[in-house]
């Protein structure tokens, strides 16, 4: 189970011009040295629609637009860009004193998915987008965009690569686009039940491993086992099971979901792997294993007691 955004992107290219962006929004300076003028009586999608046209290696403007663009909130470290072939990339890097606040997908898809739809409608040329997500340990989570599967992502089925390209057509069209955008909804409000345990048992992993660690990627492995009297007296079984107030014994009867992960200190780059034993919704125990054979060791206890 991974709350980790995970898709694999595909190669920038061999040229990547890293530019370095600072500030707010600010007046550009197109080839002909004219000024384009941006000023505050002006409206938002009416800033942002004088860009239009713009093409992946036209660097100013690439600047601009990323720096008009209010979803995410985040400060911008700097910019890659794909421009000597097919296909055109812009990669988006962002940087956040601490990764704590985006451990899951809903914590920053919905601003990304804002951020690429205007971006494609401006930007005609651009193939591809990636935002990346930083802290000072490193990047730690990001997503990959392309015209085809903008629509396929959830509560994004207006914007087709037809739309996309049609909503900069004249400046009323491009408002109307905006507002879409603006209603973009948050991709967790798609999630099924499934779903939604999963990210609540993660966030209660998370209160256990603490700030500074992260469950790695594809490293889960998952158990349902129903506890009889016989598991219930077994030692090692016991061990989990009873922390505190906790008894194997009240369990007797029910399906108990167990969880293996490997659980990466990213600060120190240490790891370790936990076990955690889940009544449906809540967490009544868990362990350190402490080493790679530990959880060995688990796994074929596990299965041992669900055969």
């Amino acid at each position: 189970m991974q709350y980790f955004i995970t898709n694999q992107k595909k190669a920038i290219g061999a040229l990547v011009l890293v530019l370095i962006l600072t500030g707010a929004a600010y007046a550009i300076v197109d080839g002909n040295n004219r000024t384009v003028g941006i000023t505050d009586t002006d409206s938002y999608d009416a800033k942002l629609y004088q860009y239009k046209n713009t093409y992946v290696g036209d660097n100013s403007k690439l600047s601009a637009i990323i720096n008009l663009l209010p979803y995410t909130g985040l400060p911008v470290q700097s910019l890659e860009l794909q421009t000597d072939h097919a296909p055109y990339g812009i990669t988006v890097n962002y940087q956040v004193d601490s990764r704590t606040n985006y451990r899951f997908r809903d914590d920053i898809s919905t601003a990304w998915n804002q951020n690429a739809a205007v971006m494609f409608s401006l930007i005609t040329n651009a193939d591809e987008i990636v935002f990346r997500l930083h802290d000072e340990y490193g990047e730690f989570t990001w997503s990959y965009y392309n015209r085809e599967n903008l629509s396929k992502r959830w509560g994004m089925e207006y914007f087709t690569r037809n739309t996309v390209k049609e909503a900069a057509n004249d400046a009323g069209a491009f408002k109307a686009y905006v507002n879409q955008v603006a209603s973009i909804r948050n991709a967790a409000d798609f999630y099924c039940e499934e779903q939604k345990r999963g990210i609540e048992n993660a966030k209660q992993i998370y209160a256990v491993i603490g700030d500074d660690s992260e469950i790695a990627t594809n490293s889960g492995v998952q158990f349902f086992i129903t506890i009889n009297n016989s598991i219930a007296a077994n030692p090692q079984l016991k061990e989990l099971i009873e922390q505190g107030d906790l008894k194997a014994e009240q369990y007797t009867g029910k399906k108990i979901e167990f969880l293996i992960y490997q659980i990466n200190n990213f600060k120190t780059d240490n790891y370790t792997f936990y076990c955690f034993a889940f009544d449906d919704d809540k967490m009544i125990a868990y362990q350190d294993l402490k080493t790679s054979e530990a959880e060995q060791d688990a796994i074929r206890l596990l299965n041992r007691l669900e055969e």
